[in-house]
This record gives C-alpha cells, structure tokens and sequence, in this order.
C-alpha cells in the first residue's frame, strides 16, 4: 500500500442525538417570539485511519454528543453575550429584557451559553467546541483533521460549524 495520507470520515446523526429546548433570537432590530424546537445534532469528524483501522469510535463520539445534548434538553437557551437583551440575573432566576419585552426564567430551567444568539449557527460553533474540547482533553486526536458540527431546528433546515483539530 501507498504511504500517501489518505483522509476518510465518521458522522454520527439522527437516533438520540437531540435536544429539545425553547429559545428566542434578535435579528434586524427585533426579538423573535419565544419558541421552542425539537433540534437535531450531526456531528462529523475528519482524519486518519489509526492502528485499529478507525478515524474515532463512534460509541465515545456517540456518548460525548449525547452528554453535551442532555445538558441543554428541556432548558432556555439564554445567549450570555447578546448585546440586545439585558440580563438580570439573581440567585434564583433570570430577568432578560428587550426592548418593552420581559421574560422570567427559573435559574434551574435556564443553560447559560458564551454565545451571542442562540440562532442554530451558533448552537452548531457552541457544541462543536465543547465537542473539541472533550476529545483533546480525553483522547488522542493527533490523526484528527477536522470536526464539523450540524444543528436542524426542523426537518429541512440545518446549520453547520467545521473547525480544524489540527495544532
């Protein structure tokens, strides 16, 4: 065989790979309605067959997933850096305002996320982040190339987020 770098793919998707969570975004001036979605999570991965003759397991992928999609599961995903809303925190719930809208949420049903919109490009970059930080911090990727994350908020719509693992 030909000692030439040969790429190849693993994608997880579909099964228990979801969430389902209410959310709001700020576009244009305004504030959506608050909604829900019963969102789904692809996840991709790049890189090199390894000694086993696997790019990644995709039992460990599987489960890594379906951890960061059980943290945001039935909970407002509240976009911590969104310039539009005023958030009010206390210790047992948050205030977020915009505009002559207010909105309070018990702590316990909110997740805080370090994004500025909780649109599904946003959901796609936060969970494909917390998903590279687990697999460099847990396992070795040194023959991993790139990760891509999609997120679906209905059947024909999805957002993806591709970063490099690479150094």
């Amino acid at each position: 065989m030909s000692s030439k770098q040969v790429l190849r793919k693993v994608k997880i998707e579909g099964g228990y790979l979801d969430f389902n969570a209410a959310h709001f975004i700020t576009y244009g001036g305004k504030c959506e309605r608050l909604h829900g979605h019963n969102y789904c999570v692809m996840v991709e991965i790049e890189g090199e067959l390894g000694e086993d003759k696997l790019v990644f397991d995709f039992t460990v992928l599987k489960r890594i997933t379906k951890d960061i999609c059980r943290t945001l599961n039935h909970r407002f995903l509240l976009p911590l850096h969104n310039t539009h809303l005023e958030l009010i925190p206390t210790s047992r719930e948050w205030e977020i305002r915009f505009r002559d809208k207010r909105y309070i949420f018990p702590r316990a049903d909110v997740v805080e996320l370090p994004i500025d919109n909780s649109s599904a490009e946003r959901l796609a970059e936060y969970i494909c982040h917390e998903l590279s930080t687990i697999l460099s911090r847990e396992y070795d990727i040194s023959r991993l190339h790139t990760i891509m994350v999609g997120v679906s908020e209905a059947p024909t719509q999805m957002a993806y987020y591709q970063r490099s693992l690479l150094g």
